[in-house]
């Protein structure tokens, strides 16, 4: 009995970790979208990503609902269109 609580509660307790551990990790694409946004501006990897959250900010006043990966996507664009 007392063995079979402990198998429960460490099974219980590995699932937590899956789930939270899933739900912090951002997808693969979105990681890639942020690293590459990080290269284009060029600057230290901390002003960056204020730079980039700063933009995130601004878009989804302008454009609300779109996801992560959309605002990231629209921030390479206009670093490239800009670039031109």
């Amino acid at each position: 009995m007392y063995q079979e609580v402990i198998i429960t509660v460490i099974i219980l307790a590995i699932i937590a970790a899956l789930v939270y551990w899933f739900r912090k990790k951002p997808s693969s694409g979105v990681s890639q979208l942020h690293s590459e946004c990080r290269r284009q501006l060029k600057m230290p990897p901390a002003e960056a990503d204020e730079v980039i959250e700063r933009y995130i900010s601004r878009l989804q006043e302008r454009h609300p609902g779109k996801s992560r990966e959309w605002y990231l996507e629209k921030i390479l664009y206009d670093l490239e269109r800009d670039r031109r």
